[in-house]
């Protein structure tokens, strides 16, 4: 930017050196032409005046208006008598003097029949003078015009290009999404609207900048959710073909035993009635695995205002009876009414699995206790049941799909937990399984409405 505070620098150097040259030069050319106009206008008019005064008075009076008009012109001029001879204008003889072309003014004294002629003309020597002294002081007279042509250059080059300047810096701070900085040119001219513009220009694409950051990251967020949701799927479905895979190769081995008849499987209604129980059990898996297939599909499901306590009392009393089959006491603790938002359909379900794990997993004279508390805007919900622990290699991944603690139990197919996690990370709701000093507790924290 100092190359423009340096051109506007010599541009204006050359222009005031321009004016001020030109002015001193035609003062120079034009002044003595114009001093010489004007001096012989007002030497017209004081002859005049003269000889006007001098027709006024007498011959022997006339010396003091002669010598007023040579004080007052410092002009040349000669008197002619009628013969054309020049006079002395004081003494009235005949004198030496040479006559000379100027102006002439014929005229007659007071009480006198002689006629004289006044011939004046313009003396320049005065002014000769001073255009000599002018000469002789062009040397500093150019120097006093460089050196103020250089101060106003100096001011008015930093004058104008310096708001120009500050915009320019801020600008190309704006270029580099640093909008900390604000134009200070507060001016009703056309530079003070450029600082106006420039700032309203910088309120805006800060603004812009900002919403695009954040729509990037909910994007980026949205892209992570999809990829895990993808990887989710790819796990999913390869656990749903390995739990496939053995439960139909041994359907189809005993089929193709009895078919054969080949040693145990001649008592084919023993071995019918494991396929039927074997295939019943690839029935309920299969029906778990649409459950999970609707839920990927419809992220949010329906949801509405439901109660809470109410469906945790609903899904107890769907337990209580294994409960007291197996000695099992069940202690619920709630406050009423406690709403809040989700699907009353996949909350009973995402609950009834965690209840439910907790009593089928629990020994005989055992105790589950679900507890739900009340704080501000959340409400806790606890599971737990005593006696009970579960290794800690397996807590991380009990929410995954398929996982069994114990391979050969026959309870489930592995996807409860999993349909579970789904259902609550669907509604943003955080949980947690652990083990407690006497048992293993569930815990989940939902926003209350």
């Amino acid at each position: 930017m100092k190359k423009l505070t340096i051109r506007t620098f010599l541009l204006l150097l050359i222009l005031s050196l321009f004016v001020l040259l030109s002015a001193y030069g035609c003062m120079w050319i034009f002044l003595p032409y114009a001093n010489e106009q004007k001096m012989q206008r007002a030497l017209d008019e004081k002859a005049t005046q003269l000889v006007n005064d001098l027709r006024q008075v007498p011959q022997q009076d006339s010396e003091p208006l002669f010598t007023a008009f040579l004080r007052e012109t410092d002009a040349d001029f000669v008197l002619q008598d009628k013969y054309d001879k020049c006079v002395s204008p004081f003494t009235f003889e005949e004198t030496d003097t040479p006559a000379f072309e100027g102006t002439r003014y014929p005229f007659r004294f007071a009480g006198s029949s002689d006629d004289y002629i006044l011939i004046t003309r313009y003396n320049p020597v005065p002014f000769e003078k001073i255009t000599h002294a002018m000469r002789q002081s062009t040397p500093y007279i150019m120097l006093i015009i460089l050196l103020l042509s250089c101060i106003s250059a100096f001011i008015f080059s930093h004058y104008t290009t310096l708001p120009i300047i500050r915009i320019s810096k801020i600008a190309d701070r704006i270029a580099n999404l640093d909008f900390s900085w604000y134009c200070p040119d507060i001016r009703d001219d056309e530079i003070g609207a450029l600082s106006q513009s420039i700032n309203e220009l910088s309120d805006k694409l800060h603004a812009a900048l900002e919403e695009i950051t954040r729509r990037n990251a909910l994007l980026e967020d949205e892209i992570a959710l999809e990829r895990e949701q993808e990887r989710r799927r790819l796990l999913f479905f390869s656990g749903v073909s390995h739990e496939l895979k053995t439960p139909i190769a041994t359907v189809i081995g005993q089929l193709e035993g009895m078919q054969a008849q080949i040693g145990v499987y001649k008592n084919r209604e023993k071995y019918l009635a494991r396929s039927m129980e074997i295939l019943q059990s690839l029935n309920n898996l299969i029906r778990e695995v649409l459950s999970i297939s609707h839920l990927d599909l419809e992220t949010r499901a329906t949801a509405s205002s439901v109660c809470l306590s109410q469906i945790i009392d609903t899904v107890i009393t769907d337990y209580s009876d294994y409960a007291e089959l197996s000695a099992i006491s069940i202690i619920w603790e709630a406050k009423s009414d406690i709403q809040i938002y989700a699907d009353t359909v996949l909350m009973k379900k995402a609950l009834g699995n965690i209840i439910g794990n907790a009593v089928l997993h629990s020994p005989e004279n055992g105790t589950v206790t679900v507890t739900l508390s009340h704080t501000d805007s959340k409400a806790t919900l606890s599971v737990c049941n005593e006696p009970a622990h579960i290794d800690e290699k397996h807590l991380s991944h009990l929410f995954e799909a398929f996982y069994r603690v114990d391979r050969s139990s026959e309870h489930g197919s592995g996807l409860g937990l999993y349909i579970t996690r789904m259902i609550l990370e669907t509604y943003h709701i955080p949980h947690s399984i652990r083990n407690t000093e006497n048992g293993v507790c569930f815990s989940a924290v939902f926003d209350v409405v």
